[in-house]
């Protein structure tokens, strides 16, 4: 009789210590897993939408402040290498990336845009629209954008741009059926400071209305 409870005390004990050595590798994977996929997610999310340590955001636009440096940040090179970009350094050209309009709502080529605002004089700069992975949107006119040389001003010195499937009068970038769209604005002033002024910074930057859909 002893020696059948002494077997059961000894099976017990074996079975506590194999369900808190099962608890321990359990509370172990979990954390590695929350930490793994953790990582990998905020990795993907800095990398696509960016941090406060290399971006700023102004309304729609997201500047990205370290893009096309040497020292650039591990996560805007990953962003740079992913997406096959050719950048210019951001010591002397400010990147500007949209992906929403001035109401929070995300740029697709079914709906009519006007891009208004008024850049630095004497500057230059130039404004794309891409689709969704960053291509280049086909279209027979084989018109992507403007620049500083190519923007036909409205009388007071603003510009006014329409992205639209059809055909607009004046600064038209066709959108063809693109889905959803990315617009980028690079500036750069005449003494190389890629910075817009701090006070002027929202007043500046164009604004993305959209007219209809």
């Amino acid at each position: 009789m002893a020696s059948a409870i002494t077997i059961s005390d000894h099976f017990t004990r074996l079975k506590r210590a194999v369900q808190s050595a099962l608890g321990v590798i359990l509370r172990v994977a979990t954390f590695l897993g929350v930490a793994v996929f953790g990582g990998i997610l905020s990795s993907w999310y800095i990398a696509s939408n960016g941090a406060a340590f290399n971006s700023k955001r102004h309304g729609p636009w997201i500047e990205w402040t370290t893009a096309g440096r040497f020292a650039s940040d591990p996560y805007s090179l990953i962003r740079q290498d992913r997406n096959g970009m050719l950048l210019y350094s951001s010591a002397f050209v400010s990147r500007y990336e949209a992906s929403f309009d001035d109401s929070q709502r995300r740029l697709h080529s079914a709906c009519h845009y006007a891009i208004e605002g008024r850049l630095q004089e004497n500057a230059w700069w130039s404004l794309n629209v891409f689709d969704g992975q960053g291509g280049l949107i086909a279209n027979e006119s084989n018109r992507h954008g403007f620049n500083a040389a190519t923007i036909v001003d409205q009388p007071d010195g603003s510009f006014r741009i329409d992205l639209a499937r059809e055909a607009r009068p004046g600064n038209w970038i066709p959108t063809s059926r693109a889905g959803r769209l990315i617009i980028v604005l690079e500036v750069q002033n005449t003494t190389g400071d890629a910075v817009l002024p701090d006070d002027a910074q929202e007043r500046r930057l164009p604004s993305i209305k959209r007219l209809s859909c």
